[in-house]
């Protein structure tokens, strides 16, 4: 009986949806009919380009109808073929404009950063509508629409369908629940959950929100609207518009946090990217605020941004009123990011992609390089712009199966002369191509690379063509089967890099159906990873794998993934998860830096298990939309703990409800660990006049080391520290100034006042090497002048092997009886042992 009355609850709440939607229609089509919208986010194109009405209308009714009119928007289609650019700058809105042809830098003008209120001093609510609520489905990327099945030569010649060995990965460490949708926008869905750890917090970030956590998951700043942050500028853009798409990162170089969303127009405003930035370490404090302005009539959809020395960057799809549905290029920022820490007046540089554009490839779906660690990419090292295309390139002969693309693009920008900013290779200016319109030939702005990769097969998911190749969800009776849309035309964020001294590691993944699954069809999904190498020569795919086990008990969908790798090299991938038997949930997997090569050899474990499906109602066509991403991050403290969060669905008790809400875990390999960096030799560095530099040895272990040269009047001493690694911080010492040594492996500190006849220590505090080791170091050694010897006395010894150099220039060999360090062995320094004779140092510490 139950059944059966939900049964009929949900044909007649479905006729009603149906009537209402119809009408709205009918109404809209008139341009009689608007709607209050508390969560809307305003989509492109010129018809129903603003909301607004004083109308309010019951959940039920009004979330359908707000799909509603998602859906017909998504008819709408205009011409342009110049951009109009605009950006917030001191002095105003300056406008300016260039031909769709060109592939050149476009420089803003400067943007002025305001200041917002502390974090914990801000509105709990934010006044303004124009927000964001019912996503449609993501804006699909040219040429990528549903794939037709995988042909003969079509496979996955990397899929992992079993766990060799004992699986072994870490338990969960921290678990706490974060943003629930009530907190965030109310009504809208998918999430787009984010997050990132720093030395003392965790901030989330969802669509519309941002709280703050710490690392125990007490909640020190609960949830507030992104856009009150901009509170302080109430006039701005960022400030009346809180449309999401937010990416949250957390800045080790300069101990700061970023945080970000877009604006969508309404009416004569510019879409635009608001990015905010801590004026300290700590996210609860005052922010640094930027609106860059965008465009006058170009959606730049999907923005991620990623931290790198010289900038923030930040990758964009890109529709204009002409894209009909589709995007029709990629667009590539950077943001100047030396001021933006500081407060300062800051540009960006943009490159339009559009011209890359020809009748069987658009650019699109790519994501920039984010740096993980604290060591630096070398010196004037470009960002890396990351793409993965399924190119069906068939293997060299015999062709037996067929490769796919990586297409890699070097993005250096030059702050000092904007205009000399490049992005890719190439010379060739575009120029319009004959016989296509709005295409546009040339070789300016092509990829730098296009490293072969294993053939994968793209899953066929679009929601728009019903299940084929959507994730499952758990069969739920009396629900209809239900499925969730996988995102996976396209990379997921983030692309990690780290620098490890000896070669340089980025990380890469992105969602594929897992073919050689025969089991299930060949339509289940997994994640496919990689591991790219030497990005200062020709980058080279080190490892790939697509992670797909199968346990025909609980078969298992895996997408949405985030991954990245420790500071010892062993990699993590967080996803979502589902399956028949299982509700969405999250899982994590992983390798140890030591395992087999193209396997995710520790397995998977489960971080989070969900407890309902998302369900697809009626006339409700998009409600299967799942988060456009997830985070996964590794903290700056150890350089070791990985922390993941996604969404999940609540409990299912109401059929038109929509209850996402978003967790939080952390884990760690037990193999990680924080050391503190190995110390190779410790010596005491002086000049010998024009004889050069030279080094006397410290032991650290048996007999003490002894310098026995003359500190000088102020007793002026060099200690020079060698390490295994290079240092990427040297750190601070108690005992005089520290400075980087003459190679990348030294630290120096300058001692002065050190008197002659005792023992000193030197100090360093928190070094740092290019390996994540961290820690405190120290030497000890004696200083008893004349004491050439080195056994802690001065006598007839000391006299007579300083007798046995004189008249020799100082070289390696004696350079211990130069005491009076002036390049030679002479009686100077014969007088000065003699002066010294019957010293000694006390007993040793």
């Amino acid at each position: 009986m139950k059944r059966h009355v939900l049964s009929k609850t949900r044909v007649a709440l479905t006729i009603a949806l149906c009537f209402n939607s119809a009408a709205l229609m009918a109404l809209t089509m008139r341009g009689g009919f608007t709607i209050q919208s508390a969560n809307y986010r305003v989509m492109r194109g010129p018809m129903f380009s603003r909301w607004s009405s004083n109308v309010p209308m019951p959940f039920a009714i009004g979330q359908p109808l707000r799909a509603s009119f998602d859906w017909m928007r998504s008819f709408n289609a205009g011409a342009s073929e110049r951009r109009e650019i605009a950006m917030t700058a001191p002095a105003g809105v300056r406008r300016g404009s260039w031909s769709r042809g060109s592939l050149s830098p476009f420089v803003s003008e400067a943007a002025t950063a305001a200041v917002s209120l502390p974090v914990r001093d801000l509105p709990s609510v934010s006044p303004y509508t124009i927000s964001s609520g019912q996503r449609e489905e993501e804006g699909r990327l040219s040429n990528r629409s549903a794939p037709p099945p995988p042909g003969a030569l079509e496979k996955d010649p990397v899929i992992q369908t079993s766990v060799e060995g004992t699986a072994a990965m870490p338990s969960l460490g921290v678990s706490f629940e974060g943003i629930t949708n009530a907190e965030g926008c109310g009504t809208c869905f998918p999430p787009d959950t984010v997050g990132a750890v720093g030395p003392n917090h965790y901030v989330q970030m969802t669509n519309s929100a941002f709280a703050i956590y710490s690392k125990t998951g007490a909640l020190i700043s609960a949830p507030k609207a992104i856009n009150t942050l901009w509170s302080s500028v109430p006039n701005s853009t960022c400030a009346t518009h809180n449309n999401g798409d937010p990416v949250v990162l957390y800045d080790q170089l300069a101990d700061r946090w970023m945080l970000s969303q877009f604006t969508v127009q309404s009416g004569t405003e510019n879409y635009a990217e608001c990015i905010a930035i801590s004026q300290t370490s700590d996210p609860t404090g005052a922010y640094w605020l930027y609106q860059f302005d965008e465009s006058a009539d170009t959606f730049h959809d999907y923005p991620h941004l990623a931290i790198w020395p010289d900038g923030y960057y930040m990758t964009t799809n890109q529709f204009s009123p002409n894209a009909v549905g589709f995007n029709d290029g990629a667009g590539a920022w950077a943001f100047e990011r030396p001021k933006m820490i500081l407060g300062q007046a800051a540009r960006y540089v943009y490159f339009d992609e559009t011209p890359l554009a020809t009748q069987t490839y658009t650019p699109g779906g790519q994501l920039p390089t984010n740096l993980e660690g604290k060591n630096p990419p070398p010196t004037g090292s470009p960002n890396y712009f990351i793409e993965v295309d399924d190119e069906n390139q068939p293997n060299t002969p015999p062709a037996t199966g067929l490769h796919d693309g990586m297409h890699i693009w070097k993005f250096h920008v030059d702050w000092t002369t904007p205009a000399n900013s490049t992005f890719g290779t190439g010379s060739t200016p575009p120029a319009p191509k004959p016989g296509f319109s709005g295409q546009f030939a040339g070789n300016a702005g092509q990829p730098n690379f296009n490293v072969a990769i294993a053939d994968f097969v793209r899953s066929p998911c679009l929601l728009e063509n019903g299940p084929n190749g959507c994730s499952p969800e758990k069969e739920n009776p009396p629900q209809a089967p239900q499925y969730l849309d996988v995102l996976g035309d396209r990379l997921m964020h983030r692309v990690t890099y780290r620098n490890f001294g000896d070669h340089e590691s980025l990380v890469v993944q992105h969602t594929v159906a897992a073919v050689a699954d025969e089991a299930m069809g060949g339509t289940r999904n997994g994640i496919r990873w990689y591991e790219v190498r030497n990005m200062s020569g020709t980058p080279s795919v080190y490892q790939q794998g697509t992670f797909a086990p199968l346990d025909p008990a609980n078969p298992l969908w895996r997408w949405m993934g985030s991954a990245a790798m420790d500071h010892v090299g062993n990699i993590a991938v967080g996803y979502s998860s589902s399956g028949p038997n299982q509700f969405p949930s999250l899982h994590y997997a992983g390798r140890l830096a030591g395992d087999p090569l193209n396997q995710l050899a520790q397995g998977e474990a489960l971080l989070f298990a969900g407890l309902g499906n998302e369900i697809q109602v009626g006339v409700f066509p998009l409600r299967n939309r799942w988060g456009d991403y997830s985070a996964l991050t590794v903290d700056p403290s150890d350089d070791c703990t990985f922390w993941y969060t996604n969404e999940y669905i609540a409990a299912n008790d109401f059929i038109l409800g929509v209850d996402w809400r978003t967790h939080i875990g952390s884990f760690k390999f037990p193999q990680c660990t924080v050391a503190t960096p190995a110390l190779l030799s410790v010596a005491s560095r002086k000049t010998h006049g024009g004889a050069g530099t030279f080094d006397i040895p410290l032991p650290q272990s048996g007999t003490r080391g002894v310098e026995c040269r003359s500190g000088g009047v102020n007793g002026d001493f060099t200690i020079v520290f060698t390490f295994q690694f290079p240092v990427v911080n040297c750190g601070t010492s108690p005992n005089g100034a520290v400075q980087p040594g003459l190679t990348p492996n030294e630290c120096v500190v300058q001692m002065t006042g050190v008197p002659s006849g005792q023992y000193a220590t030197a100090s360093l505090n928190g070094v740092l090497d290019n390996h994540s080791n961290q820690g405190n170091v120290s030497a000890t050694f004696g200083v008893l002048l004349g004491d050439t010897t080195g056994d802690g006395f001065v006598n007839s010894s000391d006299i007579a092997q300083t007798k046995s150099q004189s008249g020799q220039f100082v070289s390696i060999s004696n350079v211990r009886e130069d005491v009076s360090v002036d390049g030679n062995v002479n009686s100077t320094d014969i007088a000065q042992v003699k002066s010294k004779s019957g010293t000694a140092l006390p007993t040793p510490p």
